[in-house]
């Protein structure tokens, strides 16, 4: 909890700092890429890199059979890559209200941001902004503790201990005591302070849950006002930007009959809140009243090929819809 909170702290300290002296490349570590946890001992488990100026530079092969590994710069801080797929992202979207204590929101909400428990997963944000008319909006990272844990214990027989987890969404900050817990009386120590702070930030956390079920109330009994609200300022906003979507229309080739297309097979009840068209792929956002039957009727769409969800269906704050993100790939 406590590493959470200074990781928060310090993306507000640099939030303040102007978005030109924010464009620097990626900090200087030691990157432990690793290619397959599944992997048997015997052959190289993974590669080390350092990294200098942005510039990556291979230092040797990984072998996770208990030998020390080379460490090439032990003045600069390990991070962690793992195979694809082990670390997941979503964007998720919360009251402004949340801000005040973001991290105690996120922990309450995780298990209907995600399939899993707050126990379960190592996570963090990244890319956190307000958006008119949705609130915050921020990128949620997460990854499995357990099959993690294992990795690190392996890691720290080499003589390795990464800071941090790196993927290309952002960074997920790894808690010493919340990898060895129990290990010996320090660690011992250790959890028990995280239980007493614990037990210390409960009651803050729970009177912010109880607002926000006091706005969340408010907002169900203003929904019918603000659809309509909402209906107006997307009239505006087309108006407003019309020379800007032609523009991009004709940019995007096809992309408007696509549109056109996706328009026409999504049934009523059915409302995107994001859609983006890249490199042959269509990926979008939104809510449905019924958004499991979303895949059957866009795989009967001509040229509309393999659409999947790539996240979790969950239900709406006012559990009327579903919330959902589907990918699928256009027929050349």
């Amino acid at each position: 909890m406590l590493a959470q909170v200074l990781a928060w702290w310090w993306r507000q300290i640099v939030a303040l700092v102007p978005v030109q002296l924010r464009r620097a490349g990626p900090p200087d570590a030691i990157i432990i890429a690793i290619d397959d946890l599944d992997q048997e001992f015997g052959g190289p488990d993974g590669s080390i890199f350092i990294r200098r100026a942005g510039q990556e530079r291979f230092v040797a092969a990984l072998r996770l059979s208990g030998a020390p590994a080379p460490n090439p710069a032990p003045g600069l801080a390990a991070a962690l890559r793992l195979p694809e797929g082990m670390v997941l992202h979503r964007e998720v979207n919360l009251p402004l209200a949340a801000e005040r204590d973001l991290t105690a929101v996120l922990g309450f909400e995780m298990d209907r941001l995600t399939p899993f428990q707050p126990d379960e997963i190592f996570w963090s944000i990244a890319g956190l902004r307000r958006e008119p008319g949705r609130g915050l909006a921020m990128t949620l990272l997460i990854t499995l503790r357990a099959p993690l844990e294992r990795l690190l214990e392996r890691l720290a027989a080499s003589g390795l201990r990464p800071a941090y987890v790196e993927a290309p969404e952002g960074r997920i900050a790894l808690s010493p005591q919340s990898r060895f817990a129990g290990r010996n009386l320090q660690s011992g120590l250790l959890g028990l302070s995280a239980v007493l702070a614990l037990a210390c930030l409960a009651i803050p956390p729970l009177r912010q849950q109880l607002a926000l079920d006091t706005v969340q109330a408010q907002i169900a009994a203003l929904q019918p006002a603000a659809r309509e609200a909402l209906a107006l300022r997307r009239q505006l906003d087309i108006a407003d930007s019309g020379e800007s979507a032609i523009a991009a229309a004709q940019r995007s080739g096809d992309a408007l009959q696509t549109i056109a297309a996706l328009t026409a097979a999504l049934p009523d009840g059915t409302y995107l809140t994001d859609l983006t068209l890249k490199s042959g792929g269509l990926t979008f956002d939104g809510s449905s009243t019924n958004a499991a039957r979303l895949i059957a009727i866009l795989a009967g769409v001509p040229g509309f090929n393999d659409p999947r969800f790539v996240a979790p269906v969950t239900r709406a704050i006012d559990g009327q819809a579903d919330l959902f993100s589907i990918r699928l790939t256009l027929a050349p």
